[in-house]
């Protein structure tokens, strides 16, 4: 009978220690991460920029120097509450200088992109939409990076 008792608290604290790490593993993802894996291996941020008045989003602009293809990806950050896992406005875009803005927009619950583009010898921008919820009526955020990046 105690082996039982034994074993099943064993058993019990086993599972309660993988259901805390788990937890605990999946609040730890950062937004960088996000974008990362979003636009897949050998991707690097190049530069970002956080949005929205609690700042809760941060726009993306990745490179993969092996591809030489650019990425950008619009992440929500996790502690935005009932917005993050929630589909809301979000949008993500890339510009080379002289070509026209590729755009992923919609309502998604995590990110929007990631939007590729292979741009050498050119200049790039990225893009970033949030539809932001407040005390008053929801609003739209836009913004736009300067060109950089170039070569």
């Amino acid at each position: 009978m105690r082996k039982s008792v034994g074993r099943l608290m064993a058993i019990f604290i086993a599972v309660f220690g993988l259901v805390v790490t788990g937890t605990g593993t999946a609040q730890a993802a950062t937004p960088d991460g996000a974008a990362q894996s979003a636009c897949g291996s050998g991707y690097y941020i190049q530069r970002k920029a956080t949005i929205g008045w609690g700042a809760s989003v941060t726009a993306y602009l990745l490179y993969n120097s092996s591809s030489r293809n650019n990425c950008a990806v619009t992440v929500k950050h996790s502690d935005m509450g009932w917005v993050y896992g929630t589909a809301t406005g979000l949008g993500a875009g890339i510009q080379a200088e002289g070509g026209s803005m590729k755009k992923d927009q919609g309502d998604y619950k995590y990110y929007a992109g990631p939007v590729y583009l292979n741009a050498p010898g050119k200049c790039v921008r990225f893009w970033a939409y949030f539809e932001e919820y407040g005390a008053s009526l929801p609003h739209d955020i836009l913004y736009t990076s300067p060109y950089g990046n170039c070569g």
